[in-house]
């Protein structure tokens, strides 16, 4: 019987990354799981540069310095000398992660249990397989939960006439005005002719694929683009409520990514807390570390509670923008904002409603 020193449950960013921070200068063997095929997965993971990313810079497929947010009346550019706004695709990502010095077996399974043997775990696949080892690193999540918020989306990766995008500046939101959900187009040109071009939705149930399709042409079209050439695709769903799984009782048992507590829901920003989560692990005894603030955590629910509760049209968003600069507006979004920029966000929501969310907090 084979008892490998780790298994993986889940090849997605955090899975691939626990292979390369954590055992990719060992010669140890471990096991990973995935039950879709990770050779035909390739989106792009967004973020802003901060120095827990700094080791991954020659990954990076683009880096924008300015960025702007708005809708139809109002258009508001950021920019960041220091901290520009990143993508990494899946594709480099998996290709950096698998380039190790330890040994990966890949095993295309889905895992359906996992119990305490001794002090190693077995783990049954859907086949009814058995595989051992002695720890776990478990990254599979609940995408959607009863009444509570999920940012889905949609993209087309397009190539159009030349000159038609500024490659030197991003869309990070532009806000459409639509029935009891909030809706943004993101941009990301990659070159004067190519882009991913992206509709976002903040809603509690996911929407058919055409009506992401619709909001896109719409916003093309505005853009006078009607000819273009779509080269590929992508969807996701990211949930925007904190994970319940945080910490396994069992030291061996290690809770990943999403399902760990990475994400940051008033965002849905994950990639980077992912990895941020692994390089913590790396350094610490424990299973579980805090990937975000206790005051950031607080502020996070009562925004979720806020756009739970309240038709949010993208005016919070844009006001919160016109009070920032990019270097304080990205801080906040990566979690690194000081007490100064905190009043500032605070100042620049709705007193009212974010008054009446802040006393149902718990």
């Amino acid at each position: 019987m084979k008892i490998y020193k780790a298994a993986i449950i889940g090849l997605g960013p955090s899975g691939l990354a626990v292979n390369k921070i954590l055992y990719g200068d060992s010669s140890i063997e471990i096991i990973a799981f995935e039950n879709e095929d990770i050779n035909n997965r390739d989106n792009f993971f967004g973020f802003w540069l901060t120095e827990w990313m700094k080791p991954f810079e020659n990954i990076i497929e683009k880096k924008w310095h300015k960025w702007s947010i708005g809708d139809k009346n109002i258009n508001i550019t950021h920019s960041s000398g220091e901290k520009p706004y990143c993508v990494i695709s899946f594709k480099k990502w998996k290709n950096y992660c698998l380039k190790t010095k330890n040994k990966l077996k890949i095993k295309n399974k889905k895992v359906v249990n996992y119990l305490p043997v001794k002090n190693y775990f077995k783990i049954i696949t859907a086949d009814n397989n058995e595989y051992y080892a002695e720890k776990i690193y478990d990254s599979r999540s609940i995408k959607e939960k009863k009444d509570e918020l999920l940012q889905h989306f949609f993209g087309i990766n397009i190539t159009v006439a030349d000159n038609t995008f500024d490659e030197n500046k991003l869309t990070l939101m532009h806000f459409t005005k639509e029935k009891n959900l909030l809706h943004f187009i993101y941009v990301l040109p990659f070159s004067h002719n190519k882009a991913l071009v992206e509709s976002t939705v903040f809603s509690k149930k996911v929407l058919k694929k055409n009506w992401y399709r619709e909001k896109i042409n719409d916003y093309l079209g505005e853009k006078n683009i009607s000819d273009y050439k779509e080269n590929s695709t992508e969807i996701g769903i990211i949930p925007m409520f904190f994970a319940e799984e945080k910490n396994s009782p069992r030291s061996n048992i290690f809770n990943i990514g999403i399902r760990g507590g990475a994400c940051k829901p008033s965002t849905g920003y994950a990639f980077s807390f992912l990895i941020k989560q692994i390089q913590l692990l790396k350094n610490s005894k424990k299973n579980y570390v805090n990937i975000h603030k206790f005051l950031e955590r607080k502020m996070d629910k009562i925004f979720i509670n806020f756009l739970k509760n309240n038709n949010e049209d993208g005016q919070s968003f844009i006001k919160l923008a016109s009070n920032l600069n990019g270097n304080e507006f990205q801080s906040f979004m990566m979690g690194e904002s000081n007490f100064l920029t905190k009043l500032k966000i605070i100042k620049s929501m709705p007193k009212l409603p974010f008054i009446k969310e802040l006393f149902k907090i718990r």
